[in-house]
């Protein structure tokens, strides 16, 4: 076992129902988490008992697996990571009555075309630096390809 590199702290609190704020290291903010749709659906949440609509915790897990490292890899090969969006998606089933995400995938990327060498590099090599990546690599189906495409209209790519 090696040493211990850090120590993720948090505090959460339940507010009513499924909303739950929580405080994390290096946020200014609390982050408000909650349930919406489909979620909200599976754990019988009538939309008019839901309060408010947040995100969940695997919107979240789905968002920074495949959307956050590479914007870090990107800059490690000199690419402004402003100029590119991703677009993930995560499948989750049901397992035993509980949600699980199976399967994340980056179904798009947007990127200049004078980029696509660059991202191609950081393509092949940002997945196994993520630190999210290599602790669910193996209960996740994990997968990730590009083709490049315009920028969204109006972007600033």
């Amino acid at each position: 076992m090696s040493d211990i590199a850090y120590v993720s702290k948090v505090r959460i609190e339940r507010k009513v129902g499924p909303l739950r704020i929580a405080y994390l290291r290096g946020e200014s903010q609390a982050v408000t988490f909650s349930v919406h749709g489909a979620i909200a659906k599976h754990y019988k949440i009538a939309p008019a008992a839901l309060n408010e609509s947040h995100a969940s915790t695997l919107d979240y897990v789905n968002c920074r697996l495949n959307g956050g490292h590479v914007w870090r890899r990107a800059e490690a090969c000199q690419i402004d990571a402003s100029k590119l969006t991703a677009d993930v998606t995560g499948e989750v089933e049901t397992e035993e009555g509980v949600l699980v995400i199976r399967r994340i995938h980056v179904k798009r990327l947007a990127a200049p075309a004078d980029l696509r060498g660059k991202v191609d590099r950081v393509h092949e090599m940002y997945a196994m630096h993520c630190p999210l990546f290599r602790t669910l690599d193996k209960a996740i189906q994990l997968t990730s390809s590009w083709t490049l495409v315009p920028p969204p209209v109006g972007s600033s790519v």
